[in-house]
């Protein structure tokens, strides 16, 4: 039996000439809270809308379904969100997630984000108009094709799909509200592209997944000791794996271990690694752990070298994600 989440209520009311987000997203209320944790919010273009939400909300945020016909892209590098469709079985997408979603305009749906979690979300939306001028690419066939957790309710048009981000897109995600230009009008052109290129990673990523795409068979013995790879790294991630250290405790070749993990998690064996040490290292300083102590019980040997991968992973230095907003 499906969970389900109570579903904010859709707008009745007309856009006024001023909201231009109402393209493509509600409006929230105006409180503190929310106040503290959009970091950025922008008209990247007609029909297309780039937010970035950072920060522990001092009370939970929900954001309700924005009344209007959009497709969605959201990275979730930080978080413990709800979602879910009115009617949907609810998805919780870990830490370097990628949803996908297509959202009707007469659906309801609702994120939650609960209260003093820390999170990190960048979310992309394009309008009806907007999708159909970027691309021809049938993104409702790509969607329905996806074999990760569905959440989906296609018989009324709505469509949401996690599965793991990868190294690149989080990448990307992370740098979207620290463009590496300084004038204001260059970092909308910049992030215009980013945008874009975001899109264009995500068509492919789809493409990739279609049913007529090939790609090399994977034998039992490999997922298999994929699995077991896997299942070391997330309760021994703190240790000094290398491939062919990790390959011999998994029983596999290295060449397959290295293409299993690839094609499980989108990334790198160190890249995994990396990932499951940096989001182990950001719920032990949630709690308050001194930042020292969090970098040797996470496998980092030098603090100098956590600080520098956690401030590129999160964008914030540890000691400030430890004393948050």
């Amino acid at each position: 039996m499906s969970a389900h989440l109570p579903v904010a209520g859709l707008y009745q009311v007309p856009p006024k000439p001023h909201e231009w987000w109402r393209e493509t997203l509600p409006t929230v209320p105006d409180t503190p809270a929310w106040e503290d944790s959009i970091t950025l919010l922008e008209r990247v273009e007609d029909g297309v809308s780039l937010v970035v939400l950072r920060g522990r909300p001092s009370q939970t945020l929900a954001l309700p379904a924005p009344g209007t016909a959009v497709f969605g892209i959201q990275i979730w590098l930080a978080g413990e969100p709800t979602l879910a469709f009115e009617r949907g079985a609810v998805c919780r997408p870990p830490p370097g997630s990628l949803v996908l979603f297509q959202q009707p305009d007469s659906l309801g749906s609702v994120v939650r984000l609960p209260a003093g979690a820390a999170m990190h979300l960048v979310d992309v939306r394009f309008s009806r108009t907007a999708l159909a001028r970027s691309t021809t690419f049938a993104l409702t066939d790509a969607l329905l094709a996806l074999k990760d957790a569905q959440f989906s309710v296609p018989e009324r048009g709505g469509f949401l799909v996690s599965c793991p981000a990868g190294e690149g897109l989080l990448r990307m995600a992370g740098a979207l509200d620290a463009p590496p230009v300084a004038h204001p009008a260059a970092q909308r052109v910049w992030r215009r592209s980013q945008v874009h290129d975001l899109l264009a990673r995500v068509i492919d990523l789809l493409a990739s997944r279609q049913p007529n795409a090939v790609p090399a068979p994977v034998s039992t013995r490999q997922r298999g000791g994929t699995g077991r790879a896997l299942a070391l790294l997330a309760q021994r991630y703190m240790e000094p794996w290398s491939a062919a250290t990790l390959a011999r405790a998994a029983g596999v070749s290295e060449k397959d271990l290295r293409r299993g993990i690839r094609l499980a998690t989108g990334t790198t064996i160190h890249s995994h690694v990396r990932e499951l040490r940096l989001q182990a290292g950001a719920r032990q300083l949630a709690e308050g752990i001194p930042v020292t102590q969090v970098a040797l019980d996470v496998g980092y040997a030098s603090l100098s070298h956590f600080s520098k991968a956690f401030r590129a992973r999160f964008g914030v230095m540890p000691r400030v994600w430890r004393r948050g907003p």
